[in-house]
C-alpha cells in the first residue's frame, strides 16, 4: 500500500509540470490570437490598449473578460443577416444625396417612394397610434423592443397581445436580454399559454457562442399584419408613452410607416427573431412597386453587431461633411467618437449652423459628465448647444439642410454607433424633413443655451476616466 501511494504521488508530480506547461502554451497562443484580433478591430486606441494590457499582464482575468465583452460583431448573426438581402423597388431616378449613395454601397437597400409616415407629436399620440395598430391586427403582430416596462403600459401591451393571441393572431414578442431583464416570466406566461411566442435576444445568462451580453438589441419595432410598423425611439413603458402620459413623461419621438418600406422592417425582425430562437435563415421579402400609400421617400438603415460595417455611423459622418447650411441634432446622450466630433467642428468652422439639443440632466449622470468635454470644444468653434430643462429628452433625430432627416433608435454615443443593434430611417421628402426640423426647433426654443464652465485638471481627469471606463460595456 505505501508503494502504491508513493507511486501515485510520483505520477501526479510528473504530470503536473506537463499540465502547467501546456496551459501556459494555450494561454500564450490565445492571448496572441486575441491581441491580433484587437489590433484589427476599429475602436478607440485607449480601449484597445486597455484590453491588450489586461490580457498580457492579467491573462486569467483579461482573456475571459474579452471573450465575454470584447468582440463587437456577432459572426453568427452577421451570416444570418447576410442571407436576408432586402429587396425594395428603386425609383427610376437615382437619389442625388451622398448619404443615399454611401448606404447603398454598404449593402443597405435603396430608398423607396410611395410610403406614408405619421409622426407622433407626444407620448399620448404615440400610445393612441400603438393601441389603434394593435387593435387592427388580424393576422400577425411582431414586436422587437428594448424595454417592456413592469408598469401599466407594459401590462396593457401584454394584455392586448394575449387577447389577440387568443383570437388566433400570430404574436411574436422579442425582448432584449438586458433591457427587459426585469420583465418577469410570470407576466409573459399568459401570452404564451394563449399561443403567443416570446424570445429574448442574448439573455444575460446564455450559452457560449450565442452572443455577448454587452451586445444589445436596441431596436423598437411593432409590425402588424406585415403592412404597418410603429417605430422610433420609444420603449413600451410609462416614461415614454401612455393614455395619461404624466407631466414628467419623457420627450421622445416615434412614428408609424406604411408602404414598400415595410419589407425592410420585416426582414430585420426575421433576422433578429431567428437568431434569438436559433431558427433557419430568415426569408427575403419583396414588395411590389405598385404598393403606394403616400408620397414619402424613406431608406431604412439597420446597424449593429449583426450588420457588416457601421452604416448608421457612416451615414452620420457623411451627412455632417455634406451639410452646407445647417445641422440640427437632438439626442439624450452626446458621447461621439473622434470622427463625428471632428466632422461637427469642421462643419461649424466652415460656416454651417450646428445646433445640438440635449436634456439638461439625463437619466445617466455619468453621460452628462462625460459629454462636457465634447460640448466645450464645439461651443469654442461656434456651434450652439441647448439644454432642455426639467424633462428627460430621449428622442433621436437629425436634420441636415433641407434635404435629409434621420430618426429612430440610435443615440449619439459609442454604444449606439458601434455596439447596439439599431435601426434609423432616412427621410428624403421635403414634408418629412420639414416636420422634423420644426419639431426640433420647438424643443430648441424651450431650451436654455449651454455655457461651459472652465474645466480644471481634476474635472478633465474625471471626464477622461468616465470615457475610458465604460461606454463599450
Amino acid at each position: 500500500m505505501p508503494h502504491t501511494t508513493s507511486g501515485l504521488h510520483s505520477m501526479i508530480g510528473n504530470i503536473w509540470p506537463l499540465l502547467l506547461h501546456l496551459s501556459t502554451i494555450v494561454t500564450v497562443l490565445l492571448a496572441v490570437i486575441l491581441i491580433s484580433q484587437i489590433l484589427r478591430t476599429p475602436r478607440k486606441p485607449a480601449v484597445s490598449m486597455g484590453w491588450i494590457l489586461v490580457i498580457v499582464f492579467v491573462p486569467l482575468i483579461g482573456i475571459p473578460l474579452y471573450l465575454a465583452f470584447g468582440e463587437r460583431k456577432l459572426k453568427i448573426v452577421t451570416r444570418i443577416a447576410g442571407k436576408a438581402q432586402i429587396h425594395l423597388p428603386e425609383s427610376p431616378e437615382a437619389h442625388p444625396h451622398p448619404v443615399h449613395s454611401l448606404l447603398t454601397s454598404l449593402g443597405i437597400s435603396p430608398s423607396s417612394e410611395n410610403n406614408a409616415v405619421q409622426f407622433h407629436q407626444n407620448g399620448q399620440a404615440a400610445w393612441q397610434a400603438l393601441s389603434d395598430l394593435l387593435g387592427s391586427a388580424r393576422e400577425s403582430i411582431d414586436i422587437a423592443i428594448f424595454i417592456l416596462g413592469d408598469d401599466p403600459v407594459g401590462k396593457a401591451v401584454l394584455s392586448r397581445l394575449t387577447e389577440k393571441a387568443a383570437q388566433g393572431v400570430q404574436v411574436r414578442l422579442l425582448l432584449d436580454g438586458v433591457g427587459s431583464f426585469k420583465t418577469a416570466q410570470s407576466d409573459l406566461n399568459p401570452l404564451i399559454r394563449n399561443g403567443g411566442e416570446v424570445a429574448r435576444f442574448i439573455p444575460v445568462l446564455h450559452r457560449p457562442l450565442r452572443g455577448r451580453t454587452n451586445l444589445r438589441n436596441h431596436r423598437k419595432m411593432v409590425i402588424v399584419d406585415q403592412k404597418k410598423v410603429w417605430t422610433g425611439g420609444r420603449n413600451l413603458a410609462v416614461e415614454y408613452l401612455g393614455p395619461h402620459c404624466p407631466a414628467d413623461c419623457w420627450i421622445d419621438l416615434s412614428f408609424c410607416q406604411q408602404g414598400p418600406v415595410i419589407s425592410t422592417y420585416r426582414t430585420i425582425f426575421e433576422a433578429d427573431w431567428q437568431f434569438a430562437v436559433e431558427g433557419p435563415a430568415p426569408a427575403v421579402y419583396r414588395m411590389s412597386p405598385t404598393s403606394s400609400c403616400g408620397d414619402s421617400r424613406i431608406q431604412v438603415v439597420p446597424s449593429g453587431p449583426d450588420v457588416a460595417d457601421d452604416p448608421i455611423y457612416a451615414a452620420f459622418l457623411t451627412a455632417c461633411y455634406a451639410a452646407e447650411k445647417r445641422i440640427l441634432i437632438v439626442t439624450p446622450y452626446f458621447i461621439p467618437n473622434s470622427g463625428i466630433h471632428e466632422a461637427l467642428k469642421l462643419a461649424s468652422l466652415r460656416g454651417v449652423d450646428v445646433e445640438l439639443i440635449l436634456p439638461a440632466r439625463s437619466n445617466h449622470r455619468l453621460a452628462d459628465i462625460a459629454r462636457n468635454r465634447y460640448l466645450r470644444e464645439l461651443v469654442k468653434v461656434g456651434a450652439r448647444v441647448w439644454l432642455f430643462p426639467d424633462k428627460m429628452v430621449h428622442a433621436k433625430a437629425l436634420v441636415f439642410d433641407r434635404t435629409l432627416a434621420m430618426a429612430g433608435s440610435a443615440n449619439m454615443d459609442y454604444r449606439s454607433l458601434f455596439l447596439n443593434c439599431e435601426v434609423m430611417s432616412c427621410f428624403y421628402s421635403n414634408r418629412d424633413v420639414g416636420w422634423l426640423a420644426h419639431w426640433i426647433e420647438v424643443l430648441r426654443d424651450q431650451s436654455a443655451p449651454y455655457h461651459p464652465a472652465k474645466a480644471g485638471a481634476l474635472k478633465e481627469m474625471i471626464e477622461g476616466l468616465i470615457l475610458l471606463g465604460g461606454y463599450e460595456l
